[in-house]
């Protein structure tokens, strides 16, 4: 599976998803000044689930039928090191073909 990490997420979810088969790009990496928009639509003709806290995305993906959305809503005041715990347990958890045309809020 694809996995695109929006800029409002740690830079460290690549190492995530590499570690559990999958590939992942940041989008800092792609277009560090694309829009959302531009975002949602280079990640939906890639088929690359979208990882964000940004709601916009959710928004996008109801109204026009994203590939896939991983929305954390995490504390802000987590640091980097106890998101990447939580997000990788949830990658070991998870059935990644679960994650295709929804949206999965990780709480």
């Amino acid at each position: 599976m694809k996995f695109l990490i929006d800029a409002d997420s740690p830079y460290s979810f690549i190492e995530i998803f590499n570690k559990h088969g999958h590939e992942a790009v940041h989008v800092r990496n792609l277009f560090p000044s694309a829009s959302d928009e531009e975002i949602f639509e280079y990640a939906n003709k890639n088929q690359y689930i979208i990882v964000t806290r940004d709601l916009g995305f959710a928004d996008m993906f109801i109204k026009n039928k994203g590939f896939g959305l991983v929305l954390t809503r995490l504390p802000y005041y987590f640091k980097v090191d106890r998101i990447s715990n939580i997000f990788n347990e949830f990658m070991d958890k998870v059935d990644v073909k679960e994650l295709v045309n929804a949206i999965i809020v990780l709480e």
